[in-house]
């Protein structure tokens, strides 16, 4: 078996400052509040990340819109490394109580987030320019998009199997990111609860994303993010890699299965919104207008 391609704690080598951090997409549920989620470990190439100090029970759904938290920082040999390994635990939250996953409702009660098998899992990540420099600072920013890994479904939540688990997280060196920010103009109150996707460019099949898609029931599943509408029509699409995209968007119902027509709300632009272009460090923004042709009940 070999071994890592680096020692993080190789007391000879020169070192950097690698940074952790955590953000969120939403999720398809108007009566959710919160979302609880409990880290017990992160792992760099196998070996414990000592800069975070866990378990660590988050509120994802407070990490919207560009919204992170910081897990924890250290120095570590500098290097290239390949695998990132993010742990959670349903057993019990950083207080020692039970459970340690668990969504809260508008109404205010508390319902545990079922997780198979003994309760805990490892999320397997693959950042990219997961490089560290000697003196340099390096910030991994991981997505946990609740839209893919939370299923509801006769009154239960639990999380998607493991292994879709590994592709409801994205992992990527903050400093490679760019973010798309937009403004709808004639937001109103009827469209409460609209949510923006960004595809990657010639990614978007809309028969296949407007529908659920496999056991977990995801619509829209290969959007690398999404956000929802502000009350003031803003969105922000956040920590994106380098490229072009393409924006779409929905009026998810309170049951989260969509506006029920089959079709997407249509955004207008001076911009052509099959190819947003994203640059590293950089912001993209949109102003859009919606079609409100035809949506019932405007």
């Amino acid at each position: 078996m070999f071994g890592p391609k680096n020692d993080i704690n190789d007391p000879d080598a020169p070192k950097g400052t690698l940074s952790m951090s955590i953000t969120d997409a939403p999720i398809d549920a108007a009566d959710v509040s919160a979302a609880f989620v409990t880290f017990t470990e992160i792992k760099i190439d196998g070996q414990t990340f000592t800069g975070f100090q866990g378990p660590k029970t988050v509120n994802l759904l407070a990490l919207q819109n560009g919204n992170s938290l910081n897990l924890g920082s250290m120095d570590v040999a500098a290097g290239t490394y390949s695998n990132l390994e993010l742990v959670i635990s349903s057993a019990t939250d950083e207080a020692g109580n039970a459970p340690g996953c668990y969504i809260q409702k508008t109404d205010g009660t508390k319902q545990a987030l079922e997780l198979s098998g003994n309760g805990t899992a490892e999320i397997s990540l693959k950042p990219k320019d997961f490089t560290i420099s000697e003196n340099g600072s390096t910030e991994i920013i991981m997505d946990f998009d609740l839209r893919k890994a939370i299923k509801m479904n006769n009154n239960k939540a639990a999380f998607v199997s493991r292994g879709q688990l590994n592709s409801a997280v994205r992992a990527h060196n903050k400093a490679m990111t760019g973010e798309i920010t937009g403004t709808i103009q004639n937001y109103n109150d009827n469209l409460g609860g609209a949510v923006v996707y960004a595809y990657k460019q010639g990614e978007f099949n809309e028969n296949a994303e407007i529908n659920a898609n496999g056991n977990s029931e995801v619509k829209y599943a290969k959007a690398v993010t999404s956000a929802k509408v502000g009350a003031n029509g803003n969105f922000t699409l956040a920590f994106l890699p380098e490229g072009n995209y393409e924006i779409h968007c929905d009026m998810p119902e309170e049951n989260g299965q969509g506006i029920g027509l089959n079709t997407l709300l249509g955004l207008e632009s001076t911009v052509d919104l099959s190819n947003v272009g994203v640059n590293a460090g950089a912001q993209t923004n949109l102003s859009l207008t919606v079609d409100l042709d035809g949506l019932i009940n405007l």
